[in-house]
C-alpha cells in the first residue's frame, strides 16, 4: 500500500507503519529495507500535486501532497526514536534538510528531528552545517507581505524560533572552532543581530528546559 497509486491509501499505509513502529516494532523490522525507501520518497515535494484555486479576488495554492509528506516525516521521526540503527543516516539528513524549506508543519517537525539528530549523529550533523545553515537563513530571510494575516505571522514566528533553538543547541553541542564552520558562524551572527528578541526568548526557554 505504500506504493499504491491512491494518495489516501498511501497516507493510511504510512499511519499504519508509524503505529507499528511505536507499538509492534518486531513486525516491521525485517521489512525496513523495503519500507524505508518508499517512506523517504514520500517526503519529496511533487509539483504535479500543487494546484492553484481561486478564492474571490485571490489565488491560493493547494498542495494535495502535503498531508502525505507530513505523515512520511512523522513516520521517520518515529523510526528515529525506536530503530535509528536501521535508518540510513545520510539519506535521512538529506530529507530533513530539504524539509526545512517545506510548509510550516514540516519545518517544525524537521527542527525537532534536527535537534534529535544533533545527539544521535553529531558527526554527520557537523558535515551538514553549511546546508543546514543555508536552509535556516533562507527561511529566516523571508519577509511576509504587508497584508499577511495574524495566523501566517504566528506561524512564521513559530518556525523561526524553532530554527533559532536548534542553532543555539548546535552552538552548545558542536566544536565550531574550525574554519569549516565559517558559514555557520557568519549566518549565526546575522541571525543573532536580526532576531535578537527571538534569540533571547529561545535562550530562556532552553535554560528553563535544562533545569
Amino acid at each position: 500500500m505504500l506504493d499504491d497509486n491512491d494518495l489516501d491509501n498511501r497516507r493510511l499505509a504510512l499511519t499504519t507503519f508509524n503505529s507499528a513502529a511505536r507499538n509492534k516494532l518486531e513486525l516491521i523490522t525485517p521489512h525496513l529495507g523495503e519500507l524505508l525507501p518508499l517512506t523517504m520518497k514520500e517526503t519529496i515535494v511533487r509539483p504535479e500535486l500543487v494546484r492553484e484555486v481561486t478564492m474571490g479576488p485571490f489565488k491560493h495554492k493547494v498542495d494535495d501532497g502535503l498531508e502525505l509528506r507530513k505523515s512520511a516525516y512523522e513516520t521517520l521521526y518515529a523510526l528515529m526514536e525506536v530503530a535509528f540503527n536501521r535508518v540510513p543516516v545520510p539519506t535521512l539528513y538529506d530529507r530533513v534538510v530539504a524539509g526545512v524549506s517545506d510548509e510550516h508543519d514540516i519545518k517544525i517537525l524537521c527542527c525537532l528531528m534536527l535537534s534529535k539528530l544533533l545527539t544521535l549523529a553529531p558527526g554527520e550533523f557537523a558535515r551538514r552545517l553549511d546546508s543546514i545553515s543555508e536552509g535556516f537563513r533562507a527561511v529566516l530571510s523571508y519577509k511576509p507581505k504587508e497584508n499577511a494575516v495574524k495566523q501566517e505571522l504566528e506561524k512564521i514566528a513559530e518556525h523561526n524560533k524553532a530554527m533559532i533553538k536548534v542553532s543555539l543547541q548546535v552552538n552548545k553541542t558542536l566544536a565550531l572552532e574550525s574554519t569549516e564552520a565559517r558559514t555557520w558562524k557568519e549566518n549565526w551572527e546575522w541571525t543573532r543581530k536580526e532576531f535578537s528578541q527571538i534569540v533571547r526568548v529561545a535562550e530562556d526557554e532552553l535554560s528553563d528546559k535544562d533545569r
